[in-house]
């Protein structure tokens, strides 16, 4: 899914349940009404993905607490917006 020229989207969307089009452009606006319940790691059809927020960034690689690579983020929209599938099977701390 791109749709550079009419927003900033770039990259294709993540293959777990992306987030639609209109939430990420609320979350980049800062207009999104509960943004937690959208950004970090969340959980579809049984595995978890990640969704973020760095303004401006223009890649995003997950790593989890003792270093791991988790997964690389795909960037949604050129402002900064990130989600991708990450290679973890359950939540950590």
């Amino acid at each position: 899914m791109t749709k550079e020229p009419d927003g900033g989207r770039t990259g294709k969307a993540a293959t777990l349940a992306p987030l639609d089009d209109g939430a990420v452009d609320a979350i980049v606006a800062g207009r999104h009404g509960d943004p937690f319940s959208v950004l970090g790691v969340q959980e579809s059809g049984g595995r978890l993905l990640a969704r973020t927020f760095i303004p401006d960034a223009e890649e995003v690689e997950a790593f989890t607490l003792d270093d791991a690579p988790a997964g690389v983020l795909t960037r949604r929209h050129e402002a900064g917006f990130f989600e991708g599938p990450l290679t973890l099977r359950e939540r950590r701390p």
